[in-house]
C-alpha cells in the first residue's frame, strides 16, 4: 500500500510525534510499505525526517521525495534531501512552472491508497488536496482533527 502526506507549510512541531506514531501504525498495522512525500514547507521536512528514521527500524520500506521542479546542478537544490531519495515524474517535464506543484500534488494522490494529512483550513494546497482525496475515496487521516493537537 502507498501513503502520501499533505499539510500546511506553517504545521507546528507538535505535530511530529503523532506524525510518527501514525506512520509507524501505518507500517505495523496496515501494510503500507511506500510512502511519498513533497519537498515544500514544514509538514514535509517532518514527514521527511520520520520516514528516514523509520527505514533505519523497518528497512523493507521505501520512501520518495516527489519533486515539482527539476533542480539545477547546484548542491544548495538538494540541501534538505538526497538525489537518490527523489522522484521525478514523467509527464512533469511538460507542465508550465506555475502548476509544477499542482500536478505534482495530482499525481501522489493518484499513485496512493492514504493520505495523511495536517489540514487546519481548506484554503490552500493541503486543503484542496484533502478535499480531492475525500472526492475520490481515498482513506484520509488528518491529524489536525485528533485530540491533543
Amino acid at each position: 500500500m502507498v501513503c502520501c502526506f499533505f499539510g500546511h507549510s506553517n504545521t507546528p512541531d507538535t505535530v511530529k510525534d503523532k506524525l510518527r506514531e501514525q506512520v509507524r501504525s501505518l507500517i505495523e498495522n496496515e501494510g503500507v510499505d511506500q510512502f511519498l512525500v513533497g519537498t515544500h514547507g514544514h509538514f514535509d521536512y517532518m514527514v521527511l525526517t520520520i520516514l528516514r528514521e523509520m527505514k533505519k527500524e523497518y528497512p523493507h520500506i521505501v520512501y520518495d521525495v516527489i519533486l515539482a521542479y527539476m533542480p539545477d546542478s547546484s548542491p544548495d537544490d538538494y540541501s534538505v534531501y538526497k538525489p537518490e531519495e527523489t522522484v521525478f515524474p514523467t509527464g512533469l517535464e511538460s507542465v508550465p512552472r506555475k502548476f509544477a506543484i499542482l500536478w505534482r500534488n495530482d499525481w501522489m494522490l493518484k499513485e496512493s491508497d492514504i493520505m495523511v494529512c495536517y489540514v487546519t483550513h481548506h484554503f490552500g494546497g493541503a486543503g484542496r488536496m484533502e478535499e480531492k482525496a475525500t472526492k475520490q475515496k481515498k482513506r484520509v487521516i488528518n491529524l489536525a482533527e485528533q485530540k491533543g493537537l
